[in-house]
């Protein structure tokens, strides 16, 4: 997944870079609308990267979410003469992840333990935005700005999964840890902002975030596409040592009006 990132970010910086040679050669052939004020709405595939550090578990932690989002952006013109724009909207973003553990041999079966994971957010993103014509009705905007997030939703939970087991093993099982049920082992949702279903107050994960992101679009009449990564400032959990760090990586595609 890093290096999908660097190759995406490697291939919007290079077709920034080729646009921004073919605007100076056009020179006062920017077309007016270019300076108009915009609204631009866009559907999302997004992936966010939690990294944990050594304090809190390490990289064998570490997960991901893949998911979607519905943004919507205005940019208003800041210079009468150059395509400049500050850029901000509203974002809201769904993120699900699973992990499933080893499987234990136990009897003549089996069992594995299952995580799912389900994160919501909103974002407020402020961006600097230079938009570059290279053909008619053709543009690359290049972009970079800050983000603030609040979280709204942020839970997992797990569930056991097993096979080959006979109903006198599962009875063993069931009689050794006091359940009535195998389904007893799955658990409820817990709420990673939650203190009752961290344990403590201490272990409860950050509901605000704010980070940095660069990013690129290429506008074709009203159609959209970009891409951007970004990381966060302030990270998705610390206490003392210990910090969950995250990342996401954007793919839009929108409308512009």
């Amino acid at each position: 997944m890093k290096s999908l990132k660097a190759i995406m970010l490697a291939g919007a910086l290079a077709t920034a870079a080729s646009a921004s040679a073919q605007f100076a050669n056009t020179g006062s052939n920017t077309a007016s609308t270019d300076l108009d004020d915009y609204n631009r709405i866009s559907v999302s595939y997004n992936n966010t990267h939690f990294g944990f550090n050594k304090e809190a578990g390490g990289s064998d932690s570490d997960f991901g979410l893949n998911g979607f989002g519905l943004n919507y952006i205005h940019g208003f013109s800041v210079s009468s003469t150059l395509p400049m724009f500050v850029e901000t909207g509203l974002n809201l973003n769904f993120g699900f992840g699973s992990d499933t553990g080893d499987k234990v041999d136990i009897f003549d079966g089996w069992l594995q333990n299952k995580t799912k994971d389900q994160f919501i957010n909103l974002q407020v993103p402020v961006n600097f935005a230079y938009k570059f014509a290279i053909a008619d009705g053709v543009s690359v905007s290049p972009y970079v700005g800050l983000n603030f997030k609040f979280n709204l939703v942020g839970r997992s939970k797990s569930e056991l999964d097993y096979g080959g087991l006979d109903n006198e093993d599962i009875e063993d099982i069931l009689d050794y840890f006091g359940y009535d049920s195998m389904s007893d082992f799955d658990s409820d949702w817990l709420s990673v902002f939650s203190k009752d279903d961290m344990g403590s107050k201490d272990a409860t994960w950050n509901r605000f975030q704010m980070g940095w992101h660069i990013g690129a679009g290429l506008q074709y009449n009203a159609f959209y596409l970009g891409v951007e990564y970004g990381t966060d400032f302030i990270p998705a959990f610390k206490y003392e040592k210990a910090k969950v760090n995250s990342s996401d990586l954007k793919i839009s595609l929108g409308y512009c009006f």
